[in-house]
């Protein structure tokens, strides 16, 4: 695959540029479901010098459930706070203070981008490879729309490679950053991602000669951001909870969300990872996880680099670990849970085709054709079929309800596609439009007759009603 290196500087620019026009124009710079909205929430309430949003206790069950859990976590006091850990949000928050929150993903594809350039300088023995990645990386629909999206998987993506690079550098103090580089990704909204992923490396360290004081210097760089964004997010989480009673502390708190988190696969569970696994397949280069699982079937089998094998193990891991996560990925694009370790699968491809076996045959100018057709019509479409996803979820609300002049919009949770991802709200209320959830109509005018006297309802429909407030 010599002929598919592209100049990395100009091409992953050019990328950035791409997925931030897309973030804007193609997901229409919306946060679409409650795992993305979470974390923005959690920014803009960063950005204004808080730990949590504030509304009146009055609005507060219109706009989550009290101590609910679920996405946002609420006192009865009115403080609101996201229920994942906050490191994606502190990610977010210098573009949500400059109104820009939609250029982080884009901006970490690019980094991801350079980041998988760089590994495969150093994994790869063929000048050839490190341009096969990029390629096999950028052209891959799931990379793309991960990227122009709101979800944290595009951070944990870029972290979890990260922190490979920084353990291949073999220095203590490389060692120490690789934690640094870990501990954030444990925080970014969730443990697991980071977890299964860095489980074979932490072994692999351990196991080795003077094991012991490397895997110390890994650990103890996890250490300083594992207390604080971590513990300190439980303890904060635990604090509010108990607000208006005695709420767990953090350690019952931290256990309670391991009890939620994992439990024995059933058979609903083994076949929605199945299908994730189809979606892995149709939202890559066509035939790319193909050469990717051989190439790790070849690295597991021989005697070989073991740090290959080690990124397939990260890659096994992860997806083993989720056939443990009773949880649907809901709203995602391709396999979201998987997302963490998916740079594995280029890297692992770009081996196999450059390996000089391989690069004489016709399998790596065939997945150069694969790549470019991928780059120039899968992504187009997925993008296409995304934008209209997006739009016609956003036309549930009435056209009023998007007017700049003062609107309580009332949405009802039984009515349309996922309607109460639409309720997104500013951390303190501020802004011109307020989106709550609905109790019924006849509860609803009551309410807009107590808070606001002589608001009227203009607009309806079957999803939501609007109201103008004088």
């Amino acid at each position: 695959m010599s002929t598919t290196e592209p100049p990395p500087p100009a091409f992953i620019a050019a990328a950035t540029a791409t997925l931030a026009l897309a973030a804007f124009f193609v997901y229409r710079h919306h946060p679409l479901s409650m795992d993305e909205y979470a974390p923005l929430f959690q920014a803009r309430a960063f950005a204004r010098g808080s730990l949590w949003g504030e509304v009146p206790p009055a609005v507060l069950p219109r706009i989550v459930p009290v101590r609910s859990g679920e996405f946002l976590e609420a006192a009865i006091d009115g403080r609101v706070i996201s229920s994942y850990w906050p490191g994606f949000a502190l990610l977010l928050t210098p573009f949500a203070a400059l109104g820009v929150p939609w250029l982080l993903n884009p901006l970490l594809g690019g980094a991801t981008l350079w980041i998988v350039w760089r590994l495969a300088r150093k994994l790869l023995p063929s000048p050839a490879a490190a341009g096969s990645v990029v390629l096999l990386t950028a052209a891959s629909p799931a990379f793309a729309a991960n990227a122009i999206s709101f979800y944290s998987m595009e951070a944990h993506l870029f972290f979890n490679l990260l922190f490979v690079w920084l353990l291949l550098q073999a220095e203590p103090r490389r060692l120490f950053a690789a934690g640094a580089a870990g501990s954030f990704a444990l925080a970014l909204h969730n443990p697991v991602p980071h977890l299964l992923f860095a489980l074979p490396w932490m072994a692999w360290i351990g196991l080795r000669q003077g094991g012991a004081r490397r895997l110390g210097a890994l650990l103890l760089g996890y250490l300083p951001l594992s207390i604080v964004l971590g513990l300190g997010w439980l303890a904060l989480r635990s604090r509010l909870a108990g607000a208006a009673a005695q709420g767990p502390g953090p350690v019952q708190l931290a256990a309670g969300l391991a009890r939620i988190a994992f439990s024995a696969p059933g058979v609903d569970l083994v076949l929605a990872r199945a299908a994730g696994l189809v979606e892995l397949i149709l939202w890559a280069v066509p035939g790319l996880l193909l050469v990717a699982s051989w190439a790790a079937l070849r690295s597991l089998r021989r005697a070989g680099d073991r740090r290959l094998s080690l990124l397939a193990l990260s890659a096994i891991c992860t997806f083993a670990g989720y056939l443990f996560v009773p949880f649907n990925q809901g709203h995602g694009w391709g396999f979201r849970y998987f997302h963490s370790a998916w740079g594995v699968l280029p890297l692992l491809a770009a081996a196999f085709l450059t390996s000089p076996d391989v690069e004489k045959t016709l399998l790596p100018r065939a997945m150069v054709v694969c790549a470019a057709l991928s780059l120039a019509f899968g992504t187009g479409l997925r993008f296409a079929q995304m934008r209209t996803f997006i739009d016609d979820h956003l036309a549930q609300l009435p056209p009023a309800a998007s007017s700049l002049e003062r609107r309580v919009v009332f949405v009802r949770r039984d009515r349309g596609y996922y309607s109460q991802d639409l309720v997104q709200n500013d951390p303190f209320l501020d802004g011109s439009r307020w989106v709550l959830l609905s109790a019924g109509e006849a509860s609803d005018a009551d309410w807009m007759k107590q808070a606001f006297p002589g608001s009227r309802r203009i607009a309806a429909n079957e999803v939501a009603t609007v109201w103008a407030v004088e």
